[in-house]
Parts: structure tokens; sequence; C-alpha cells
């Protein structure tokens, strides 16, 4: 999946005091979408809001801008260039689906496209209208979920994020390895994890279960990030034994009674090594899904063994 920028709404809620405020901003937003695509990032601004009818100050909304004559002409023929999708998903419907079924909130705002900047592993692209906005990151960004069985849950995310020139050259290493690892489908993970994740090892079903992964879906790229996350505390790890709370997710074990009932379901052939039976799982989401995997191959090197829907347990058996 390409690389992508996401508009951070949130970022224009209050229009500049004056004029000569909004053309600054334009000026800063320009310059910052014009470098990330020069370095690779997808060419289209993806977007909460219409544009056009973007109020930057107060009479002067952002049509205006586009006819000012003393506005840089580079900067507004630019800016004609850009592609601006809204709405930001209408071409992923599988996605918008899925962040209807979500809530992203900053410092008490709702916080739609650091919300899909997110899910798309993006790129947030801001105005630089306030200093929180001033940083090549934001973190503290709430998310919450409902999961097929019916639990709340919630989580603290970050995304990158550029609203100056500065920013994107401050990120242009995690550009280049995002840019690097831009997988299109299964067939095209399946095919390359060997060189992706040198430090796992997936067992014979994890195959099909990844061949059916298609562009678009909005589970591809958190997966392919679970298993970066996996892969990287893999490298890492030197000696002494597995430590969960060093993966970047929640890691949960299964508890006894779901695996002397349910052992079966989390059984899987590996290679050069038969079945395994897999304990230890992280959550992936948008939806109920999984990743299980285990350590004893460790230390620097995890078996993958099931990639797909919630498996059942003593407490949700279906």
């Amino acid at each position: 999946m390409d690389l992508e920028m996401v508009l951070n709404e949130l970022s224009i809620k209050t229009p500049a005091t004056d004029i000569h405020t909004a053309r600054y901003w334009m000026s800063e937003l320009i310059d910052t979408v014009r470098a990330a695509s020069e370095v690779g990032v997808r060419r289209v601004l993806r977007t909460h809001i219409d544009l056009n009818f973007t109020v930057l100050a107060h009479d002067y909304p952002l049509v205006r801008w586009r006819n000012d004559n003393d506005v840089d002409l580079e900067a507004r023929r630019y800016f004609k260039l850009l592609v601006t999708q809204y709405p930001p998903l209408t071409d992923i419907p599988k996605l918008e689906n899925e962040i209807l079924a979500q809530d992203f909130f900053y410092m008490g705002d709702q916080a739609s496209g650091l919300g899909v900047a997110y899910l798309l592993e993006g790129l947030a692209i801001s105005f630089c209208s306030e200093s929180k906005w001033n940083s090549n990151s934001i973190g503290g960004i709430d998310r919450q979920w409902i999961e097929d069985d019916g639990d709340l849950l919630k989580e603290t995310i970050q995304v990158h994020h550029a609203s100056r020139l500065q920013h994107i050259v401050e990120l242009s290493e995690w550009i280049g390895d995002r840019l690097r690892t831009a997988i299109q489908g299964g067939e095209d993970l399946w095919g390359r994890r060997n060189e992706l994740f040198p430090n796992l090892i997936f067992c014979e079903n994890i195959k099909k279960q990844v061949l059916s992964l298609h562009t678009g879906n909005p589970l591809l790229r958190q997966i392919i990030k679970r298993l970066f996350e996996i892969d990287n505390y893999c490298r890492n790890w030197g000696i002494g034994p597995f430590d969960p709370d060093s993966l970047p997710f929640k890691v949960t074990g299964e508890t006894q009674a779901t695996m002397n009932k349910y052992d079966k379901e989390r059984t899987f052939n590996c290679p050069d090594n038969g079945e395994i039976t897999f304990v230890w799982h992280g959550r992936i989401t948008p939806g109920a899904w999984r990743i299980y995997f285990d350590p004893s191959p460790g230390p620097g090197i995890m078996y993958i063994g099931y990639i797909g829907p919630k498996l059942p347990s003593v407490n949700y058996p279906t």
C-alpha cells in the first residue's frame, strides 16, 4: 500500500486572525506537501473537509486564496495540481466502514484525520496553526472501538506527522523505510516474507491466510505493522527469556482453561519442527483479528502460527 498523506482537520478548526497569517499557513502547507511528494509520498491529500470551502481567515476562504494575486503563483499552481480526496475513503470502502466503528480523540476533540492516518500507516499533515502541530509526530491520540464480542477497547496511539518542511527532513528515514516496505497485497507479502522479516518463521497455514489479503484491505497495513514489530523485537533479542512486555503492543497468553479445551485450534505445523501449540498472541485491528507467535526457537527467532479472526476461548466460545 502506498504511503499516503491525510489532513488533520483539527489544525484548521480555528481560522487565522488575519489574511497575512492565513497566507503563511497555506505556504507552509504547500511546502510540506511538496517536500513529501518529492521523496516518494503519494501526491494525494485525503481530507475530511472540503478544502475549497475551508475558511482560512475572516472573509478569506481557500477559494479566495487560490485567486489571490498576492500569493506566490507557483504555490497556487501546485495546489491546483494536488489531488485532494474528499471524502477521504470513498476509494477504500472497507476502511470507510471500519472507521465508522471507531472513535479517535485528541485533547478531547474528535480526530478523524489522525485516525485515518493511523489506520493507513500514513503521514498526517497539518496547517502549522498552533505550537502543538509543530512536531514530526503526534502522540496521545485516544482510540476506542468495539470488538465483535461487544467489548469496548481503548488504546493510546501516535502518528507520524508534518506541518513544516523540516518535519519531512526529520522523517526521511521513516519515509524511506515505509516506502521500501510498501506491500501490494497478500501475495506480495508472502513472496517477500524472508526479505522483510528475516527473524520470523511462518507456519504452513499462514500462506492461505496471507494470500486472502488484497490491496486496500484495512487489515493489511496493520498486519504488516505487527510483523515488523515482532521482527524488530527478535533482532534486538540477544540473551535471556522472551519478555512480552518489551513488545510495543499488548501481548496476552492463553489461560490454562482455554488451552485445555481449545488447544487443537491453536496447534499449527511449523517448518522443521512439526506441530506446535501457540499460547502467545496480540490483537490486530480494525476487527477482532489475532496474531499468534511462539518464541521457543529464540533468542532472535520466532514462529508465526496464525493470523486471522479471533479463535474460540472459554469466555468466547464462538
